[in-house]
C-alpha cells in the first residue's frame, strides 16, 4: 500500500471519528447504524482499513453530509455565496486552530449541500 494511501486512510477515518464525537456516538452506536461491528469501526478510525462505498454512503446519511466531504474533498456549492464573519485576529491562532475552523467550515458546507440535493 503507497504511502499516500495510507495517509488518506488515516485521514477518512479521523475525519469520520470527528463527525462521530460531534454527535455524540459511540463506535458501537455508530457501527450499528452503519451494519458493521465495533472492531471494524476502530479500523476505519484507525486508518487500518479501508471503508467500503456502501459504508461511506451510510456514514454520509448518519453525518448528514456528503461523501465527499468525508473524503476530505472541497465542497463545491456552485453560485451560492458563503459567509463567514470571525471577531478577532487569526493571526493569534495556530495552524491547526486555522485548520479546524476551515474544517467547520468545510463541514457546514456539506451539510448544506447534502440538504439542499433532497430538494
Amino acid at each position: 500500500m503507497s504511502d499516500d494511501t495510507v495517509k488518506m486512510q488515516k485521514a477518512i477515518g479521523e475525519r469520520i471519528k470527528y463527525m462521530r464525537q460531534r454527535v455524540k456516538l459511540s463506535q458501537e452506536g455508530l457501527a450499528d447504524k452503519i451494519g458493521v461491528n465495533r472492531a471494524v469501526m476502530s479500523r476505519i478510525e484507525n486508518g487500518t482499513r479501508p471503508v467500503r462505498d456502501i459504508e461511506l454512503s451510510s456514514l454520509a446519511d448518519v453525518f448528514e453530509v456528503t461523501t465527499d466531504y468525508l473524503l476530505g474533498r472541497k465542497t463545491d456549492l456552485g453560485s451560492v455565496p458563503v459567509a463567514a464573519h470571525i471577531d478577532g485576529n487569526l493571526d493569534d491562532l495556530t495552524d491547526e486552530e486555522r485548520q479546524e475552523i476551515n474544517d467547520y467550515i468545510e463541514f457546514k458546507k456539506a451539510q448544506y449541500k447534502k440538504r439542499h440535493e433532497k430538494d
